[in-house]
């Protein structure tokens, strides 16, 4: 069945307020991800010391999604709980999990069609750059098959792409 991703997951439903917000700041910026690998983050000794985009909370199962230059491929998916602090260039995609497996959602949205819909709509966009609203993302339509299909479409796929993973910080070490 067909729905768009705002019926099965919400949108940037958790953020911090400046002036609430006691302790360090993990931030981490659109360039740090890349097609699903997290570069590390910006160490801040306080939230007055963090870049004033430093606002979106993630949970664990989330995808995030760059709302700037969809091209770039800045999207990745929360794979364990984070203590970290995303850029309100992100669209932080949270699954209803009772409608949709996390991890299937996270493929949809860092598929080669999504990113080419999301480009297209942010080339028409009114900024100097391509850009989308957390709206677009919300209306785009995915085609879904059954929870229990989508689970084990999700598994399959997940353990190829851990193995993938595995082999690169394999061969990084054998470099080293």
């Amino acid at each position: 069945m067909k729905y768009r991703i705002s019926d099965v997951a919400s949108i940037n439903e958790s953020s911090i307020s400046k002036s609430t917000y006691i302790g360090s700041v993990n931030y981490v910026d659109t360039s740090s991800v890349i097609s699903g690998n997290f570069n590390g983050y910006r160490h801040y000794p306080s939230i007055s010391e963090a870049p004033s985009r430093a606002r979106r909370l993630v949970s664990k199962e989330d995808t995030v999604i760059s709302t700037v230059r969809p091209n770039m491929k800045h999207v990745g998916f929360i794979s364990s709980k984070s203590d970290c602090i995303y850029s309100t260039g992100f669209a932080v995609v949270s699954p209803k999990k009772d409608k949709i497996d996390p991890y299937y959602l996270y493929l949809f949205l860092s598929s080669n069609r999504v990113t080419e819909v999301l480009q297209s709509i942010g080339e028409t966009s009114t900024s100097t750059y391509p850009s989308v609203k957390p709206s677009d993302i919300g209306n785009l339509v995915i085609d879904m098959p059954p929870l229990d299909e989508q689970h084990l479409i999700a598994n399959r796929i997940r353990l190829i792409d851990e193995k993938k993973n595995q082999n690169s910080q394999i061969n990084a070490n054998l470099v080293a």
